[in-house]
């Protein structure tokens, strides 16, 4: 069985379209850091219940 042209084309666009919104917020997420030098990973913090009870 064979696809028909713009039903084959249509899935391709669509497979494009989902990729392009699953990588959207990641994409965000890193030129965000970009513009504010924001380093979020270099930071080596350690939050236990210890440290909660005494704030």
């Amino acid at each position: 069985m064979k696809i028909e042209e713009p039903v084959k084309q249509r899935i391709i666009k669509n497979v494009f379209v989902s990729l392009f919104i699953y990588a959207l917020p990641i994409l965000l997420m890193f030129f965000t850091f970009y513009f504010t030098g924001q380093r979020p990973w270099l930071k080596k913090t350690v939050k236990t219940s210890q440290n909660l009870k005494k704030q």
